[in-house]
Formats: structure tokens, sequence, C-alpha cells
């Protein structure tokens, strides 16, 4: 609503002033992590900083009537098409406005799509101040629009992560800057991540900014004011980087961390003993208190510190309050990883080679669980002989040195007849056997759910490998009734797997906490197809922590007798 009535401003030449005030109040609005209906309903919204008085009272009269008469008058006379422009790649308001006029765009519903037939004639690039390169920038932004914001394929996680990267490499150039740490979804660990928000630390907020907007992955500027900046990276991701005092970095780094219902709860604890949150700390009546640092932050408010893999408004408030908050599982605690591939499948290193990468990890055992050969197109002959000779190449390993163990098993297909890809009688003779589901997923609930309990109740199965087969931004995940399935998990002393492959994540973080609640014993894999693959296993650890996981909850964190004996190899 205030962006249109911004537009309609640029478009009438209002006063500069006003615009910037206007440019102003939508940059903090959109920075809030908690609702804004809220703060209203809770006569919150001198709360916000830089929300002055008129627009706090179009706030009050479009929450209490549905509108705004002011805005009305000032949108008065101008085509609504212009204002399903607005939004599109490289259209502000004045262009938009221009394109509305000459295609009598005077509908919301068909804006769009009358432009994209003007484009497509070549009537856009006729037009003054437009030209071909232009109009073919605009079907291409129309192309994109297609895609909602619910719909565009999302970041992984590790893809994020090399942004991230990427903008941090750049402003450790600047001197100016003295922390700085991505948040939101990124920093709370989400399988995938839309925008970046990224608060510094700074004392000289003019040079952190002029800084950061030489980065040359900037594709277009949206807004650089005061504390802020918004962009728009030539790979389509929005960074926004927010400056602040280091004696508030604390209060900011909680803010923009979020959840958002994560901050709706927490601020509303606050309320109930008289206190109000924002991003710059926490005030008590008239008076404001900073943090520098989170954990002096929650601690004020009488909450255990919270971590950021938490924070999703799922009753980690309550844990805080009780001091009952999850040791949750780190990357050192994992001491093998029990799902990995070689060029005997569909990897491309050696067992030689991925052992010496499990070793230089420092882990005590190592899995090698190529996807078992096929009987029907080799021949039972041609299987066996090739599972003798992996066998040997194990032993040899094993006995010829002693800084790591060398387990053998295989990854078996759970087949879409509910049988398994290799008989019992193969089975019996390896250290342990992962099965999981490779094809055929779209069978309904029911036949998948008896799919994969026939396998969790196979006497040489220990492992589910990837248990609801989802492919993030690819494949949905398969329907399960995952209450029986946890119950057979636990009832046969079946562990279900955390996929660290980033395409996976698997089981997913809500899941993971509910297989806990079940009492089932889980495992971190890779999944590795090659050596360098093996260093994924943080991803799989993050999506643990965000499902409440502790050491315990991880059988992999066992020592080498003692995971042996978890899973009856002695």
């Amino acid at each position: 609503m205030l962006k249109e009535i911004l537009a309609a401003m640029e478009v009438k030449e209002y006063n500069n002033f006003r615009i910037r005030a206007y440019q102003n109040a939508i940059s903090i609005l959109e920075g809030l992590t908690v609702s804004i209906y809220d703060l209203w309903e809770n006569k919150g919204l001198k709360e916000i900083p830089g929300i002055g008085p008129s627009i706090e009272n179009h706030l009050n009269e479009f929450f209490t009537e549905g509108f705004v008469k002011e805005f009305e008058e000032i949108k008065s006379g101008l085509p609504e098409g212009m204002f399903s422009l607005i939004g599109l790649r490289g259209i502000g308001a004045k262009r938009a406005f221009k394109l509305s006029v000459a295609f009598n765009l005077k509908n919301r519903e068909d804006a769009i799509e009358k432009l994209k037939e003007a484009a497509e004639s070549g009537a856009v690039k006729v037009l003054e101040g437009f030209g071909e390169k232009m109009e073919t920038s605009i079907l291409e932004a129309i192309e994109e629009e297609k895609l909602t914001k619910n719909k565009k394929p999302r970041l992984l996680y590790n893809q994020a992560e090399e942004i991230v990267q990427r903008i941090t490499d750049h402003m450790s150039g600047c001197k100016e800057v003295i922390k700085m740490e991505a948040c939101g979804s990124f920093r709370r660990k989400n399988a995938t991540i839309g925008d970046l928000d990224i608060p510094i630390s700074t004392k000289d907020p003019e040079k952190v900014l002029e800084y950061f907007l030489k980065f040359p992955e900037i594709g277009e500027t949206l807004v650089v004011g005061d504390k802020k900046a918004s962009v728009v990276l030539k790979n389509d991701v929005q960074v926004d980087i927010r400056v602040s005092e280091p004696k508030a970095y604390g209060s900011m780094l909680q803010y923009f961390t979020g959840s958002k219902q994560h901050n709706i709860l927490l601020r509303n604890y606050a309320l109930n003993k008289g206190l109000s949150l924002s991003e710059y700390g926490i005030k008590k009546g008239d008076s404001l208190e900073e943090f520098g640092n989170e954990k002096d932050f929650y601690e004020e408010l009488g909450l255990s510190y919270i971590e950021p893999e938490l924070r999703n408004g799922n009753f980690e408030i309550e844990a805080a309050q009780e001091g009952k908050l999850p040791k949750l599982v780190e990357l050192k605690d994992i001491k093998g990883d029990l799902h990995t591939h070689t060029v005997l499948s569909d990897g491309v290193n050696t067992i030689d080679e991925m052992v010496e990468m499990a070793k230089n990890m420092g882990y005590e055992y190592f899995g090698v669980t190529d996807h078992a050969p096929s009987i029907q197109s080799r021949g039972m002959g041609n299987v066996l002989r090739q599972i003798n000779e992996t066998r040997k190449k194990i032993n040899e390993i094993n006995s010829s040195q002693k800084d790591i163990k060398v387990l053998f098993g295989y990854e078996i297909n759970i087949l879409a007849d509910n049988t398994i890809g290799l008989p019992d009688d193969i089975l019996k003779d390896l250290d342990y056997v992962i099965a999981g589901i490779h094809t055929a997923f779209n069978q309904d609930r029911e036949v998948m759910t008896e799919r994969i309990i026939s396998a969790i109740e196979n006497p040489f199965v220990k492992i589910i490998s990837h248990p609801s087969s989802r492919l993030l931004n690819e494949r949905d995940p398969i329907e399960l009734d995952w209450e029986r399935v946890f119950s057979a998990a636990r009832d046969n002393n079946v562990i279900l797997e955390i996929n660290s492959q980033p395409t996976r994540l698997d089981l997913p973080d809500d899941l993971v906490r509910l297989a806990i609640e079940w009492g089932v014993d889980l495992i971190i894999n890779t999944d590795s197809h090659s050596a360098s693959e093996l260093n994924l296993m943080k991803y799989g650890v993050n999506t643990a922590r965000r499902g409440w996981a502790e050491k315990n909850n991880i059988v992999n964190t066992l020592s080498y007798e003692e995971f042996v004996r978890k899973i009856k190899l002695m």
C-alpha cells in the first residue's frame, strides 16, 4: 500500500522531503520481523523508530477502516494498471506511468499481459526513453514475474553460503567493519534461503554502506538510507545491509535473525514484563538498554540463550524459561560417516581415496555403502564376485592401518513391491545395510508406508536412507504415515538418516524433532559420491540442530565400539 502511494507521489512530483519520509517508512516496515498488525493491535506503532505521526495515523485509519482517504486522493487520476507494473525488474514509478498511458493500461488484472503483447509487437522500443534493450528486459522481467515469490526456487543453504562468503570477503577490505553476520533464515540454518539480511557493527555507517555498494555483483540498488542499503545482485538475490553501533549490535542480531513468529512470541513475553523490544534494545518506560551481544539480551529477559536454529516460535521460549533447552549436537561430535559411494557404483573416488579423506577428517570409523549390484542384470555369480572383492579390499585397509575402522555395507533399493534389492542370504554377511526408496515415488500414502515398514522389519536393515525422499526445489516428499514409520523404527531398532546432501537434508528438521519424541535413533550421513562431499556433514548437523537433536540422539557420535554394539555388529 505504501509503495503504491510512494509511486503516485513520485509521478505527481510531490515534495522530495515527503517522498523521502515514505521511502524511509517502507524500508523500516519491510525490515520488521514482527507483525505490523500485531504492533498496531497492541498500540505499539509508536515503538517503531522512524514512523512519524502522519504515517502512524494512516496505519491506524487503514487497520480501522480498511482504507486511507488521503491515499485514495493521491492516487486519483492515475491509471490503475501502472500499479501492477511496479515491482517488475527495471520498472519504477515513472516508467510504469508512461507505459500505462501509452498502452491504455486501466486495469490491474490485465496490465502485465497487455504490456507483454505491446513489447512482443515491438511497440515499447519506439517509446521515447525506452529502446530495444529495455523492451527485451521488460519481456524477461514479465517471464520472471510469472514465478510468484512462493513458487520461485529458493536458494539452497550451501548456495546462499557461497554468496555470503563472497560478500564477507568483499567487506573484509573495509576497515570500518567491526563485525558482520548474515541473519534471517540463513543464520537459523533453514534448508532454503530467500533474501539475505546482513547486520554490520561499525562506528562509521556511511563508509560501510558506501563500501558495500562497490560490491561487483550488485545488479540494481533499491534503497540507500542512513542505516540500510538494499540491492539485488546479478543472480537476482536481494541483499539488505544494516548498520549498527557496536553497543547495540547484539539487539540488531537478535531482531533480524527472527523468525517472525519467534519475535512475536518474544515480544509478547516481554510486554507481560512491562518491556518492549526493538532492533535497538529493550525499553522499559522511556529508558532504552542496548546490548552488544545476544546472550545479554536474552538474559535481561530472564531467558537462557536460545540458539538461532531453535528460533522458530515452537516452544523454545518456554524451554528457555524453564532451563530445558537442548544441548544441541555439534559437528565435532560426529565420529563417522556411514553412507558413502565409490567408483564401484556411481561415485568418483576409490575406496582408498574415500577412506584417506575420512581419516584426515579425524573419523574413528567409515562406512562404504555403494548401491547394491543388480542380480537381475549382472547375475548371481558376478554379484558374489564383486562382494567378495570389496570385502577383501576393506579387510586389507583395516589390517594395514589402525587410524580408522572401515565397515562394508550396501545401500539397497526398497522396491515398489515391498521387497528389497538383494536377498537375505547376501545381506547377512554385510557389516550393515542401508535401505532407501529410489523409484516409484508416486505411490499413495498407505502403499508407501507399507513399503518403508517392510524394509524396517527386515532383520538385516539397520538404517533407512533419506526417509522422505524429497529433493529440494525438484521433488516433493513422499506421503507417509509418520507415526507408523516412527513406531516401527523404534520397535525394530532401525535408525533413520538425516541426509546431509544440500538438495535433501532429509529427514527434515520438523520430522527430526518428532522422531526424537518417538524415541527413534538417528544418524547423520553425507551420502557422498566423492571424497570432497564428506565435508557436507555440517549441513546434516544444521538440520539435526533445527530438530532439537542432542548428541545422544545421533548414533554416529558414539565411539567405534559403542557404535558396532548399537547396530549389533559384534
